[in-house]
This record gives structure tokens, sequence and C-alpha cells, in this order.
């Protein structure tokens, strides 16, 4: 399948200010550390992790939102970093997002019809032009456009994000990221969202990067997905793989979080874990893995070096010394505490 968009080594870092006035240091949040992945044409990629874990700041780099400090995206065959401004207006075309809050994303002092119409209006068309179009995206989204003239505020929270949907779609765009796009809704509907996506996704040939914290909806929804955990990616593959035999040990931690009801003490403990994954500061080096300081499962490498992403067979990959021959090998009696002053 032919790739849409080609990220490689792709890196971002942030300087965060903390303690008092006297105490201030420089803190940094290494938010993406040196990913690569291609988006392929037509597909849903499902992008999972926990707070902090740089799902949306990658999102956003590739549209290109936050300027990335190192690395390429490639969009059709353009790199996106290279653009001039002029270019990069242009392109906004090509890729389009649709923000986690709905009734945030929408300007309150504009109707709906002047939220869904402004992107078109910016790029030159008629208003006529526009009003028309309107209509048709609110009807492709599943909203009555004689409500056209309300105001956000006056519609629900499943009804506000098919608004900001159908905005996204305004300039007939070919990717979309969709960042935690449901998190904000109610389980019922979340499930009609996620179908509104599915259909326009199929009858538009639309490609999306799905940035959720919830497994079970990524499998369901999505062809891939990758992990990421403090801005590394550490799994990928099919989604119905990743989530039925998970690689990473943080992969398998990550699914424990999942609700269920035995009553077999599994929910606490794996919630008590999910804090302590989701409350650690973030890394401040990268000689070491990601996860070393939560893994049951680490080696002595662990301790001392960062493992690569290396295929593990049927379109897989993961970066964990465990799956990769030279280092899994090691004995039971190597897999040793860390020792008291090694940071994450």
């Amino acid at each position: 399948m032919e790739n849409l968009i080609e990220i490689r080594n792709l890196s971002k870092t942030f300087r965060i200010r903390r303690g008092g006035f006297f105490t201030r240091e420089t803190v940094l949040n290494h938010a993406v550390r040196d990913i690569s992945v291609d988006i392929r044409k037509g597909e849903i990629l499902g992008c999972v992790g926990g707070s902090g874990s740089g799902k949306s700041t990658l999102g956003r780099m590739i549209l290109r939102l936050i300027e990335a400090d190192g690395g390429s995206i490639t969009h059709g065959g353009r790199d996106l970093r290279r653009l001039s401004a002029e270019e990069l207006r242009q392109h906004r075309r090509r890729a389009q997002i649709v923000f986690q809050d709905p009734l945030q994303s929408l300007n309150p002092r504009r109707t709906v019809a002047e939220n869904v119409a402004r992107p078109m209006l910016n790029f030159g068309m008629a208003p006529s032009a526009a009003a028309r179009r309107v209509d048709e995206l609110l009807e492709m989204v599943g909203l009555d456009p004689r409500q056209a003239h309300r105001y956000p505020h006056e519609f629900s929270g499943g009804q506000c994000q098919r608004i900001a949907i159908a905005r996204a779609l305004a300039l007939e765009p070919e990717f979309l990221f969709l960042d935690e796009p449901v998190s904000a809704l109610d389980v019922s509907i979340q499930a009609q969202i996620l179908n509104l996506l599915q259909r326009l996704q199929k009858e538009l040939g639309l490609t999306y990067l799905f940035v959720s914290h919830d497994l079970k909806i990524v499998r369901e929804f999505c062809d891939r997905t990758m992990v990421m955990y403090r801005g590394k990616l550490l799994e990928s593959g099919g989604s119905d793989q990743v989530y039925r035999a998970p690689l990473h040990p943080f992969t398998q931690d990550f699914l424990g979080t999942v609700l269920h009801l035995r009553r077999d003490g599994r929910w606490e403990r794996a919630a008590e874990r999910a804090e302590d994954l989701e409350g650690a500061p973030p890394p401040i080096a990268s000689e070491h893995c990601p996860y070393v300081t939560n893994c049951t499962h680490r080696l002595d490498r662990c301790m001392t070096a960062d493992p690569a992403l290396l295929p593990a067979g049927d379109e897989r990959a993961v970066a964990c010394f465990l799956h990769d021959p030279r280092f899994a090998a090691q004995p039971q009696e190597n897999r040793k505490p860390i020792p008291t002053g090694v940071s994450a």
C-alpha cells in the first residue's frame, strides 16, 4: 500500500521551568524521541499511550502546528518542514485536525454556519457557494442544515463534535488527525461518532491518525496501532495483534489497566501501577529504556542502553531487549531491581 505520510527520526523537546523564585530550574521534557513511522494512504493508524506519552505532540508536528526539533515529515512526496509560509498555507487544505473538546474548538461568537464556512471563505470561496457547501457538510455528518443559524452552546457534545468534523472536511482534505475525538463524550455517543468517522473514511477515501488512551477503541476502529511511552515508539502492528498478543511489557501493563469484573484484585493492582506510570516525571536522558523503572522483566542491558525499534514478524515491530535475540537469552538472575539513583 502506498504511503501518504512518511516520518523519519522526528523529535521534539520542551524546556520546562519549575521551582520557586530562587530555586527555579530548567528541565528538558523529551516529548517525542526519534520516531519513524509510515502512514499508509486510506488507512486508520491508531496511536495509544498514557498521559504525556507524546501522542498529541506527534500529530501536531505532522500538521506543523508544533515545529519539530529534528527529523523529516513527508506528505505526498513533499518535505513539510521545508515549505514556505504560503506553501504551508495551501497545504492546510490537505490535512486537518479534529480536537478533543468539540465545544472549545468552535468559536462561540459565530453560528454553526459561520464556523463551518470560515475555512472555505479564508481560501476565497464565494459566500453563496460556501453556504451551499455548509448545508451539504451538515447533512453529511447527520445534522439538520436548518439549525445552522444556532450557536455551538445550543448543541450537545456529540452534535458539536459532528460540527467540528464538518468544519474539518470543508476543504476536502485527504488526511485527518483525530486528537482523542471521543474521550469527552458519553459512551453511547462515542459509538455514534466512531461510526460516523468510519463511514466518512470509506466514502471519502480519507486517511486518519487516531489518537486515544483506550486500546479497546483503537482495536475496533484502527487498522494498525502504535504504542507510545514517554515520547518513544515502543510497539507497532495490526490493531488486533497488538491487543491480543502485546509484545512490550508496557503494552501488557497498559492493557491490564482496562476495567473488568473479576474479583481477584487485579484491577486494584493495575490501577495503582497505572498511577505510577502516568505520575512519573518525564525522562531527562536516553541512556536507558524509558520503561526501565516500571518493567518487571528488565534485563541488565535495559539500564545501560535504549532499545531500537526492530521487526518482530507479521508487520510488527517492538523496542525491547526481550525480543532482541542478542540479549533475550540473559539468565533470569540478571533481571535485577533498578539501583538507587537511576532516574527515569
